[in-house]
């Protein structure tokens, strides 16, 4: 026990160090979980695995203490491993492809990006295949295709090279791709259950670059802002959320109070002086009964995300025909969905009519369930699935409140 509490800590000054130069990937790894593995797991070394939907980062205790010894390497590895995440390699589409020809390409992608003196020494790189010339900063998609055609060797035109005979060398448990090992987790997931896992990763990567100054994202390598942007403009919102919570906020009663120094003190005319801002406290309602897809609960986190991050206090809510779950949203949604029963849309409104009292209340719903019979002290907006209830249902006009449609 004292030896993974000591592991972690210095696991921790990892992060410190990467946070000083790269805060960025910092950001990232403070967020996901540790787990330390004892001398006798499969996993042997320091990898990516999954655990409840989420990417988590496993240690090895006697890889940790005996191979993993220097600062420098440490820091290089766990590098290495953040980017194998931020780069989703772990959830590619490997069917009809060659896995362990992946795998290398992967770990060519990565490790362009990492200092090579930070690398253990037989870890692989570009100028391991000599002959190759292959291009920096490409995709693991073009690196796959030209080794592929290496280990093909049509025409035995790279027979002799130095680059046939280092593939020939790299074995899976060898070069640093036993650090793959856990990788096989990730295949085996049903297509809504990757979805998920890519959904909370993507709000992993959204929040890790939210708390990135400008400047170092920018100095970020071309494939991972490309990565990131992706992830903003498929994320979307739906809502104009800086307007509605405007709207909310008008009559909101809590108010926040913060020196600026954009502001002059009215009593002492000095600097600085006071800023007095009206906070918007959501209570988020999300229906998890069994007619709502795990698609569409994937879309109201993503709408939850875009409130929480115009500055909204959010107290999430998971109800069907009950409330069987409420958190305080901080920009990750939770592994997954409670409830999955029927639907009853009480539960949350008197919750917020008796012990959270909200600015106001926004539900997530397809819609189908009788229209609430307690009626909401605060300001209510609806917001209904594209395979919910129509606007044409008359029905519709009867949910109180403002309401709009995926």
């Amino acid at each position: 026990m004292q030896n993974k509490a000591r592991i972690l800590e210095e696991l921790t000054r990892v992060s410190i160090k990467i946070l000083l130069k790269e805060p960025f990937y910092s950001h990232i790894f403070a967020c996901l979980n540790k787990e330390i593995v004892e001398p006798d797991h499969r996993l042997q070394t320091l990898a990516v695995g999954l655990k409840d939907f989420n990417h988590v980062i496993y240690v090895n205790k006697h890889f940790w203490d005996n191979n993993l010894t220097q600062p420098h390497h440490r820091y290089g590895v766990v590098k290495h491993e953040i980017l194998h995440i931020v780069l989703k390699h772990t959830l590619a589409d490997l069917k009809h492809k060659d896995k362990h020809i992946a795998n290398i390409a992967m770990d060519i992608v990565v490790n362009q990006f990492v200092l090579k003196e930070n690398l253990p020494d037989q870890s692989i790189f570009l100028s391991t295949f000599p002959e190759l010339k292959l291009e920096p900063e490409r995709s693991w998609g073009y690196y796959y295709r030209t080794l592929m055609d290496l280990k093909k060797n049509e025409n035995n035109q790279y027979d002799g090279t130095k680059a046939k005979k280092n593939l020939d060398s790299i074995k899976r448990d060898t070069h640093g791709l036993d650090r793959h090992i856990l990788w096989d987790t990730f295949k085996v997931l049903t297509s809504s259950d990757k979805s998920l896992t890519e959904s909370i990763l993507d709000n992993l990567l959204v929040l890790g670059q939210s708390k990135t100054s400008a400047k170092s994202y920018g100095s970020l390598p071309g494939q991972v802002r490309e990565m990131l942007d992706s992830i903003n403009v498929k994320e979307l919102p739906l809502v104009n959320w800086k307007k509605v919570l405007k709207l909310f906020s008008e009559s909101s009663a809590k108010t926040k109070i913060k020196n600026t120094m954009k502001r002059r003190s009215k009593r002492y005319g000095t600097f600085p002086g006071i800023k007095v801002r009206k906070m918007k406290k959501l209570l988020v309602a999300v229906d998890t009964s069994g007619s709502v897809s795990v698609q569409d609960i994937e879309k109201f986190f993503g709408e939850i995300y875009h409130i929480w991050k115009n500055g909204a206090q959010v107290r999430v809510v998971e109800c069907d025909t009950k409330i069987s779950n409420t958190f305080d949203y901080k920009g990750v949604a939770p592994a997954f969905a409670h409830g999955r029963g029927g639907t009853n849309f009480n539960p949350p409104i008197q919750y917020a009519n008796e012990a959270y009292n909200p600015d106001a209340i926004v539900y997530f719903t397809d819609g189908f369930a009788p229209i609430p019979e307690i009626k909401s002290r605060n300001p209510m907006l609806w917001i209904f699935t594209e395979n919910g209830i129509s606007k044409d249902n008359p029905q519709f006009k009867e949910f109180p409140g403002r309401k709009a449609k995926f």
